[in-house]
């Protein structure tokens, strides 16, 4: 019976380690120059040390085996980041790290390769210099020239070293500015010595950017294109996650409409002042790290009864008053626990609701 309480942490935890950045990406929520301020949640400055370290014990304990580390600002303008990545790794934990890539510098580099870092991802919202000053108004084009050398410098240092890791994918999120270069992405990743492409559709947060959101004819030629490219880099050897974006495409805005959400059953995202949340496109405040442990965040009966409406979707207006889901970055996630879930969830919304149980229709097909 479903009652929305986990015994387990969740299976994976997204960390803001700053909000301070040193560009202005288009897209961004936080630090675009056509979007208001970052939302009143975000303190603008960076994560305690030691509550990070307090977070990794816990979720260590709490059998949490995957950390991402990122921001509503740039990672490597953290303090204590390759002390944090160096303290997570010899704890068990795989990690992510997202960074824009304009800092990767051989001794930072060369400091992952040796704690064995799993994954750098590197955002990248351009294929050239021309697109890059379009995509990342005020900031130097030539910063486009820094990405890949950063990415060529991991490339050849971990040849150096003999080791595989981290891994290094490129991600390019799909906007008006740059959807028909999707090809040229695709080389660059290659030719610097990338391990794999990712992308993700835009998708203008709260309505902001509207302007720079595909039309239908132009989310087609993307779609085709994509289908194309992954014959392309199955050929290269780069790993990808064309699927999952062609998956973002098809269910577009109203993800909910069309599933539930189960993203509170096994994500958390902590804030950089210690808020924690279900995960970054949602304005629920759950709870505060200063003033709570984890796990007393994790089961309190905030998120518990945020379970229970992400399994409802869409049909539940309190998803729809605090939670932005376009174009949504889990559904690949939720789509595999729906597979398990969509059989009992039914019964136990109609326990809650009071509703009779109708053995004959409850479970969807």
């Amino acid at each position: 019976m479903l009652t929305g309480e986990v015994r387990t942490g969740p299976f994976f935890v997204d960390i803001d380690l700053t909000s301070r950045c040193n560009l202005q990406c288009l897209g961004c929520p936080y630090h675009s120059p056509l979007s208001p301020a970052a939302p009143t949640h975000a303190s603008r400055g960076d994560i305690p040390f030691d509550l990070v370290n307090r977070l990794l014990e816990e979720l260590k304990e709490m059998e949490t085996r995957s950390l991402v580390l990122q921001g509503e600002g740039e990672p490597f303008l953290y303090p204590h980041l390759t002390e944090l990545v160096s303290a997570a790794k010899e704890a068990g934990f795989f990690i992510t790290l997202l960074t824009n890539g304009t800092l990767l510098e051989k001794d930072v580099v060369q400091s992952f390769i040796d704690s064995r870092l799993d994954l750098l991802k590197v955002t990248l919202w351009a294929s050239s210099p021309e697109q890059y000053g379009k995509n990342y108004p005020g900031t130097d084009p030539n910063y486009f020239h820094r990405v890949i050398e950063g990415l060529r410098l991991a490339t050849r240092l971990k040849a150096e070293a003999r080791n595989k890791l981290p891994l290094v994918v490129l991600h390019h999120p799909i906007n008006r500015n740059n959807y028909q270069t999707l090809d040229s992405i695709v080389d660059l990743a290659f030719q610097s010595g990338c391990n794999g492409v990712s992308f993700s559709p835009f998708y203008p947060l709260e309505g902001r950017l509207t302007d720079y959101l595909l039309s239908r004819v132009e989310e087609e030629f993307v779609r085709q294109n994509l289908r194309e490219l992954k014959k392309k880099l199955n050929r290269l050897g780069l790993s990808h996650n064309i699927d999952e974006t062609l998956l973002r495409y098809e269910l577009g805005e109203a993800v909910w409409e069309k599933m539930p959400c189960y993203i509170p059953w096994y994500h958390a995202r902590i804030r950089v002042d210690g808020t924690v949340q279900p995960c970054g496109r949602c304005s629920l405040s759950l709870g505060n790290l200063k003033k709570h442990t984890f796990r007393e965040v994790w089961s309190n009966p905030d998120f518990r009864s945020l379970r229970f409406h992400g399994m409802r979707g869409m049909t539940s207006t309190f998803l729809r008053e605090h939670c932005d889901c376009a174009f949504c970055c889990f559904v690949k996630d939720s789509m595999q626990v729906h597979q398990i879930f969509r059989y009992f969830s039914p019964l136990r919304i109609r326990q809650k609701e009071g509703k009779p149980r109708n053995t004959q229709g409850d479970v969807p097909a």
